[in-house]
Order: C-alpha cells, then sequence, then structure tokens
C-alpha cells in the first residue's frame, strides 16, 4: 500500500457539512460510498481503459468517488498504464487533473484519449502536458 502524503493538492478542500469531509489528498469531499459503475474499467494487459459513465463535466463528488475506485482498483491489478477515453468528457476539474496527477506519481503511465482542445489547451497552459500522453 502507498503512503497518501505524497500525493498532489490542487487547492483546498471544498467545505461541506459538519462530518461530510474527511482528511485527504485530493482536495475533493470524500463523503459517501463510491458507485463502481461510476467508472467503466476494461483491462488489456498491464493497460486499463477508463471511461466515464455517468458525466460530460464531472464534479468534486464523481472525482471523490472515482478517486476511490481507481486507487482500489490500482492496488488490487497489476496495470501500469491508465488511459481515460475522455470521448465525452467537456471539463476536467481541478480534482480530476490532481486525481491523475496522483496516480501519475504512483508510478502509473496516464494517458488521455480524445480530449477536447479545450482540455489540451488546459493541460498545456499547467504544464501537465509533460506528465501525461495525449492521444
Amino acid at each position: 500500500m502507498v503512503d497518501d502524503d505524497d500525493d498532489f493538492v490542487l487547492g483546498e478542500p471544498e467545505a461541506g457539512p459538519p462530518g461530510s469531509q474527511t482528511e485527504s489528498d485530493s482536495g475533493v469531499l470524500v463523503a459517501g460510498a463510491a458507485d463502481p459503475a461510476l467508472l467503466n474499467l476494461v483491462r488489456d494487459g498491464e493497460r486499463v481503459v477508463v471511461g466515464f459513465n455517468s458525466t460530460d463535466v464531472p464534479d468534486e463528488v464523481c472525482v471523490a468517488a472515482y478517486r476511490t475506485q481507481l486507487l482500489k482498483f490500482v492496488q488490487e491489478s497489476e496495470c501500469k498504464v491508465l488511459t481515460f477515453d475522455c470521448t465525452r468528457i467537456k471539463i476536467l476539474p481541478s480534482g480530476m487533473l490532481g486525481l491523475l496527477v496522483t496516480l501519475k506519481k504512483r508510478g502509473l503511465e496516464i494517458e488521455l484519449l480524445n480530449p477536447i482542445a479545450d482540455i489540451v489547451e488546459v493541460l498545456r497552459i499547467t504544464k501537465l502536458n509533460s506528465l501525461f500522453t495525449v492521444k
């Protein structure tokens, strides 16, 4: 198990009702159980293609559930590459960018498949394009 102390933090944690938030390195709400149907994970050897099932704009609560689902999956599998299919995604919120950086810091190769021009531009401006492969 990898220690969460080295995870990337982008922004401050969002405020919520008392007791709805726990200490986290991602700066997103972590209340509620992760719905395994939020992400579609398809394994192809050491590569896992990650599809977003529910929304074209992942909100911070979804990102917290994505984080839980992905970190559990990565810990239990031998995957080395996560390919995020961004076909229907219009915006990557800061929490999602932080999650991608966290996964990269854990030694995974991160690929973004079919991102729209606006997402590519955000990656360029934030200089995160040097961390991820964009296809």
